[in-house]
């Protein structure tokens, strides 16, 4: 007969198999409430509702465009930010969505009033602010 292990008294007993706890279970929280980090860009006052375009196939991206534009624009929406990445994931490091969203925004003057390259804070080059017409 083997002997049985005595448990120490320096803590609690391990949870049985399928009760683990996660080991940030018992994190502590050290950050200063002083230091939230950088604020985020997204809740900046200001700031235009996104529509998401990067690593979409340029149909898609086109078609998703044109739909939230017109959404955005029923809804009174003035400015829309449209994301389209700066195409350093494309072929050859050759950005194909940022062009055609561009030509696609010229093309279509009974939606989109006029659009301009994103501040660098929003996007910069992988970003346009659209501006669109109240209907």
């Amino acid at each position: 007969m083997t002997p049985r292990r005595q448990r120490r008294d320096d803590g609690p007993a391990a949870p049985k198999r399928g009760l683990r706890r996660s080991i940030r279970h018992d994190a502590v929280d050290t950050s200063d409430d002083d230091d939230q980090g950088p604020p985020d860009p997204r809740r900046e006052p200001g700031r235009p509702p996104e529509i998401l375009l990067r690593k979409l196939k340029l149909a898609e991206a086109l078609a998703r465009l044109e739909f939230q534009l017109r959404a955005h624009a029923a809804r009174g929406q003035a400015e829309v930010l449209v994301v389209h990445g700066k195409g350093q994931g494309s072929a050859g490091g050759v950005p194909v969505l940022g062009p055609e969203v561009r030509r696609w925004c010229d093309a279509h003057p009974s939606l989109v009033a006029s659009w301009r390259e994103a501040p660098l804070r929003w996007g910069g080059g992988g970003a346009i602010v659209v501006r669109l017409r109240q209907p």
